[in-house]
């Protein structure tokens, strides 16, 4: 409905994507400047260090292509976050186990890989991970002592094993807490821009209600006042309301003003801004138009409401509209823009209703 388009231009307006990170990618690609670094150092071999950058290779491209090909889209959890945290923890359990001296930075970059799963798996995932990533690492560690025996560097590495069981699932709970204060932030938003909604809205008809109007015809003042871009408005009166109302009852009185209202939001452009003034009365608010324009608009609308069939509702099957148009003049008060537009609709029912009348613009 082009009015409610209007009223959410706000809500409606999608932030810039930012692209996502892709764990594989940045995790695989620090690990490997780190490996480079133990390599300048003489800590591990050139092949090692080739090997390491070759995997790393692999799985990028690996996934890189699973999302190119759409590939993802047959997964329920389409980011693929499992496996490529998995494919990190493999490369780097793998390294860990044959270079002993890469083991210093398992610990760190484990911690990466599951900062980036917190926000996105589930609790039982992140603790099957865990699990699984703790029983590697100490199956490393015992198969490596048995090859080499239970010495001092044994037991250094049970110390760095028994520092990675503790941090995991602390790291794991503070995420999750993390996760919840953002679900909370998030429903919070929600009601907070419903019920901002609801402040803005007449609840009977959907449209702007008048305090809304107002501060739409001062934000329209500000614009012309400060790039002379002009606007006009329409008061809208549904004539002899007041004695449907006596004659048919409020229940006949609330439909025609609903009906009305959602073809007259129906009919006006994504731009234009129509609210209920009070009762009966509505105003239509349009930027970027001259008086001639509104007028047009007007008749329009006039037109509209007319072939509005009520034979279920009403005798005469059929509702009319006096309109007063009004183009804004340059500094004058909104006071006065409407009470110009309001004396106009008022000379329209004075010269028989069911008819467009307006005030100069100059």
């Amino acid at each position: 409905m082009p009015e409610s388009v209007s009223v959410n231009r706000r809500k409606t307006m999608h932030p810039a994507r930012i692209p996502q990170v892709s764990p594989i990618s940045l995790i695989s690609l620090l690990y490997a400047m780190s490996m480079y670094a133990f390599f300048q150092q003489g800590f591990i071999s050139g092949i090692t260090f080739i090997t390491v950058a070759a995997a790393v290779l692999c799985c990028v491209i690996l996934f890189y292509c699973a999302f190119w090909f759409k590939l993802n889209t047959r997964f329920s959890d389409q980011s693929l976050m499992l496996p490529q945290i998995v494919a990190a923890l493999l490369i780097m359990l793998t390294v860990a186990y044959l270079e002993r001296a890469t083991q210093i930075a398992l610990v760190p970059f484990v911690l990466i890989a599951f900062s980036f799963g917190i926000f996105r798996l589930s609790t039982r995932s992140l603790v099957l991970l865990a699990a699984g990533c703790l029983g590697a690492y100490l199956g490393i560690i015992l198969l490596r002592g048995h090859e080499e025996g239970y010495a001092l560097g044994f037991r250094a590495d049970l110390i760095q094993w028994f520092v990675l069981a503790l941090t995991l699932p602390g790291m794991i709970l503070v995420g999750k807490q993390i996760q919840n204060l953002r679900q909370l932030l998030k429903a919070t938003r929600y009601q907070l821009e419903h019920y901002e909604e609801k402040s803005v809205r007449d609840e009977l008809t959907g449209l702007y209600n008048r305090r809304q109007l107002q501060t739409e015809l001062d934000r329209a003042k500000l614009q012309i006042d400060t790039l002379s871009i002009p606007f006009s408005i329409c008061l809208i009166d549904i004539d002899r309301f007041k004695e449907i109302n006596d004659n048919n009852g409020h229940l006949a009185g609330d439909t025609i003003l609903k009906e009305f209202s959602r073809v007259a939001r129906e009919s006006i452009r994504d731009t234009d801004i129509l609210g209920r003034y009070g009762g009966d009365e509505f105003m239509l608010i349009l930027p970027d138009t001259d008086l001639k324009g509104a007028v047009m608009h007007a008749e329009r609308l006039r037109v509209y409401a007319h072939f509005l069939d009520f034979q279920k509702i009403l005798p005469q099957k059929h509702i009319s509209l006096s309109i007063g148009v009004a183009q804004y003049r340059k500094g004058e008060k909104i006071t006065d823009l409407i009470s110009r537009a309001d004396a106009a609709l008022y000379q329209a029912k004075q010269l028989g209703r069911n008819r467009v009348e307006w005030a100069e613009a100059a």
